[in-house]
This record gives C-alpha cells, structure tokens and sequence, in this order.
C-alpha cells in the first residue's frame, strides 16, 4: 500500500482540528460538501484560525 496514507494517519490529522470545528463534525452540522472524502483529498493547516477561515468559505459557498 504505498503512496496511500494509512487509516491511523488520517484519523491522527483530524486531532488537529480546531474544537469547535471538531464539535460541528461530531454533531453532523459541517458544511455538506464538508466530508471525509474532503478531508483525506484536502490537507488542513495545523492553524486553528486559518482552518475557520476553510470553513467559513464552505459556509459562503452554501
């Protein structure tokens, strides 16, 4: 399997997440196109603000 990152790594970024956006996606409000397809094509800045700010544009897009 190389060149595919594995399940743990993915999951281990998502710790990252601001805990406020972690809240939206444990609770299902994230914006729709905001998925875990999403996620495992889109790295995340470790910035907290800067990940606002994707969500936000998510949001406008709406």
């Amino acid at each position: 399997m190389l060149g595919h990152p594995s399940v743990t790594n993915e999951l281990m970024r998502l710790s990252l997440l601001a805990p406020d956006i972690l809240e939206l996606l444990m609770t299902g409000r994230q914006p729709r196109r905001m998925n875990l397809i999403w996620f495992q094509r889109n790295p995340l800045p470790v910035d907290w603000e800067a990940q606002r700010q994707i969500v936000k544009r998510f949001e406008e897009d709406a």
